[in-house]
């Protein structure tokens, strides 16, 4: 109970009382008008049932609207199974290789990962090459750049803003070693890159 005037006692939400005075605990324009049966305590009703957030985007059940992904795209070795070395089908020393991918939808590439095999002790060269989107360089300047550490598992910090690549267009990297092995060694790398993808 509250006191609200002169002297007369008023439980909020009952009708008033007193002369001119209203509804207890009600104010024009600031506070609802509470009714007695709303101040009822109700049983809660059964618990509200959610999908999880990753159907969120479904248009109806199977049908996705479009999202976006965080996936691999393999850039495959176009010449040379991607190896070097002096036997029959191996990249003879001096070789570019090129590879390449191409996304049947819109990628935009953030990080390469490039792992080698290396057989024999002449196989030490790096990975070293150049990244294009297209017909666009992916990198301030001419020249090869350290292809073998910055897609290297291990390294830090290596994300990587390229351009986005539409549907269809191919995703390069040039490269090449900077010291060849001889012999029977050989070195053998894999590209792949990890980029956001709208499916």
């Amino acid at each position: 109970m509250r006191h609200i005037g002169a002297g007369y006692p008023r439980v909020v939400g009952w009708p008033a009382v007193g002369p001119g005075t209203g509804v207890y605990g009600y104010v024009a324009g600031v506070e609802p008008m509470m009714a007695p049966h709303a101040l009822a305590v109700h049983p809660a009703g059964p618990p509200a049932i959610h999908a999880p957030g990753w159907r969120g985007s479904m248009i109806a059940p199977g049908v996705n609207a479009p999202q976006e992904g965080h996936v691999p795209l393999p850039l495959n070795p176009e010449t040379f199974s991607g190896t070097w070395g002096t036997g029959a089908g191996q990249a003879p020393a001096g070789t570019t290789i090129i590879f390449s991918g191409r996304p049947q939808k819109p990628f935009k590439p953030a990080r390469l990962v490039i792992r080698g095999t290396k057989a024999g002790p002449t196989a030490v060269g790096n990975l070293i090459g150049q990244v294009f989107v297209g017909t666009d360089l992916q990198q301030g300047e001419l020249g090869n750049i350290d292809l073998e550490s910055i897609g290297a598992a291990t390294a830090f910090d290596t994300w990587i803003s390229f351009k986005q690549a539409e549907p269809g267009v191919w995703i390069r990297v040039q490269a090449t070693l900077t010291a060849f092995p001889t012999g029977t060694d050989t070195e053998l790398y894999t590209i792949t890159v990890l980029g956001h993808y709208l499916h």
